[in-house]
């Protein structure tokens, strides 16, 4: 895998060289997000509860029971940041995946050494239309940068989408959309959970429960939150 990963950077900064991209801020020619734009976003986080927006610096508040006891967002979906996210998830720009973890590894704070990175699984529809996973890149990645291993600890078991429904039909789906891949030992791990994007919070939720039940403790982290559309 090592050999994989080194090769597949290899490629991906060939690309940025022979064909660079503009910045999803300002439009200057060369990277995803440069490194104003980059500033830009870190320094504009999301201060609220994922789970429900009450203002909250520590990413969840008292009025929640989750099964995390940490979250990490690093700003709201807007700007800069949702155009790289977009690029990333519906225009095939694998590239906009490097640009976007080193958002990640310069908002979050020291890790525990010993943490694994697991992504949660995206619809596998989802995967076949654009022919990668975006969360597992953004993982492998933050894992390069970070230098701590992945875990591909959840499977996606059904194929429900949540972008046209409720906050109530939210939390049906998820509730039945995850499952641990089988023959694991994860008692006593500490896992960083991560997503592109939050909304209600209720597949992080519902992921993070199926990883509590095995025994870890579970910290979450995401791109951006972005509201509820009613």
């Amino acid at each position: 895998m090592g050999g994989l990963n080194v090769k597949n950077t290899i490629v991906e900064r060939v690309l940025q060289i022979i064909a660079p991209h503009p910045c999803s801020g300002c439009g200057k020619i060369g990277s995803i997000l440069c490194n104003d734009c980059k500033y830009d976003i870190i320094h504009e986080p999301f201060a609220g509860c994922i789970l429900c927006e009450t203002p909250q610096r520590s990413g969840i508040c008292a009025h929640h029971k989750a099964p995390f006891s940490r979250a990490f967002t690093v700003s709201t979906r807007a700007d800069a940041l949702e155009d790289a996210i977009n690029r990333l998830k519906f225009h095939n720009t694998k590239q906009s995946a490097r640009s976007l973890a080193e958002l990640f590894n310069e908002s979050l704070p020291q890790l525990p050494s010993s943490m694994f990175i697991v992504p949660l699984p995206t619809v596998r529809s989802h995967i076949r239309q654009r022919g990668y996973d975006q969360v597992a890149l953004l993982a492998r990645h933050l894992s390069a940068l970070r230098s701590l291993p992945v875990c591909n600890a959840l499977a996606r078991v059904t194929s429900a989408t949540q972008h046209r429904v409720g906050r109530r039909e939210r939390h049906t789906q998820a509730d039945r959309a995850f499952a641990l891949q089988p023959g694991l030992s994860l008692q006593g791990k500490q896992v960083l959970l991560i997503d592109d994007i939050v909304t209600t919070g209720a597949s992080l939720k519902a992921a993070a429960a199926k990883l509590t039940e095995a025994g870890c403790e579970v910290w979450v982290a995401t791109l951006a939150y972005s509201p509820l559309k009613t």
